[in-house]
């Protein structure tokens, strides 16, 4: 049953409110329909217009029906690779923030106090169970018949993303699902290395307290330090999203470098051409992009750190000072060593 944007379900209203980045959705069809006829009949299919992932966000019901046609269409498990398979910047700054962190403790607190960010239809509580440590994962509200696999897919996603920190060490999550053993929990079992039990009573993810002060193997406090403050702010003012702001995560996760157009649109699954043709949907360029990751970058340690701003530049992919100086004088009127002196909490210009 394709779900219509006039059910009957008395959530589907608020549902309608909740939205995703519709470049999230293309990712997912590129890679599992990549024949264009063959995606545009499936789009048909679901009852989505092929000229809404052209835009900004797509609602939360169009998303679910989606998925259902992908259910419908592909053969069973198709959903698990892309689950798992996600870059941490393919989960925004959450995912930055959560790989970043000093220990697995940490990674799972920022998880749970950002997953409303990850996902806006869901909520994480985190407690300890015994010898384990749970994050469980709830519906923020009701949502209609057809979201059963939206929940798997996202703890999918999360499962991903703390087994790759966990590292030799994955065998030791639990993956628990709510429903009764499914055919494709095996491969699951398979692809993500851990244990997966079914016919609980939610979505839940178990570790052992043990692992809660490992190290986490790309810790990096600045980089946390600078992705938890970038969160919090969402949460107070929440940014438009769609592929700006995986473009802006992705390029943060390289320091504010500048890895190319071309390195950015394979980690982001995308061809050069398809990435450049959505942003240009969303009025900006990656050159944009660049330069306002790297001010705002700069702009923090400016304002939160006595790095030497020799130091700052360096980090930024600037081999000679003065062109750092120069940039970040065309992007706040300011040279680096004033904006320093003058700067307050609050002034957030960017070019």
């Amino acid at each position: 049953m394709v779900i219509s944007r006039q059910s009957n379900d008395p959530s589907s209203g608020a549902m309608q409110e909740i939205s995703l980045p519709s470049s999230y959705l293309s990712l997912f069809l590129e890679k599992l329909v990549p024949e264009p006829v063959a995606r545009d009949t499936l789009l048909t299919l679901a009852g989505v217009d092929a000229a809404e992932l052209d835009q900004r966000n797509l609602p939360l019901d169009r998303v679910i029906a989606l998925i259902r046609a992908l259910d419908r269409a592909l053969p069973t498990g198709w959903h698990i690779d892309p689950c798992l398979q996600l870059e941490p910047a393919q989960h925004g700054p959450v995912g930055l923030a959560a790989i970043s962190a000093e220990t697995i403790g940490d990674a799972l607190i920022t998880l749970q106090r950002f997953e409303r960010l990850r996902a806006p239809w869901a909520r994480a509580r985190l407690y300890r169970d015994g010898a384990d440590q749970v994050l469980e994962i709830h519906k923020r509200q009701e949502l209609p018949q057809g979201a059963e696999l939206l929940m798997e897919m996202n703890a999918l996603a999360l499962a991903g993303l703390i087994a790759s920190l966990l590292g030799r060490f994955r065998s030791d999550l639990c993956l628990e699902l709510p429903d009764p053993e499914q055919p494709w929990h095996e491969l699951i079992r398979h692809r993500l290395g851990c244990r997966v039990k079914s016919e609980g009573s939610r979505s839940a993810l178990r570790l052992p307290i043990g692992h809660l002060s490992d190290r986490c193997l790309l810790a990096d406090p600045e980089l946390h330090e600078l992705m938890a403050h970038r969160c919090q702010r969402l949460l107070r003012h929440p940014a438009v999203g769609g592929i700006t702001a995986r473009v802006m995560a992705c390029l943060a996760e390289h320091g504010g470098r500048n890895p190319g157009l071309s390195r950015v649109a394979h980690q982001l699954g995308y061809s050069e051409r398809s990435l450049s043709r959505f942003l240009a949907g969303e009025q900006t360029s990656y050159r944009q992009l660049l330069d306002r990751t790297r001010y705002r970058l700069a702009s923090e340690l400016l304002r939160y750190s006595g790095i030497p701003i020799a130091e700052i530049a360096e980090r930024l992919g600037y081999g000679d000072p003065a062109n750092f100086n120069r940039a970040f004088r065309r992007w706040s009127g300011r040279s680096p060593g004033e904006f320093r002196q003058t700067c307050r909490p609050g002034d957030n210009r960017s070019p």
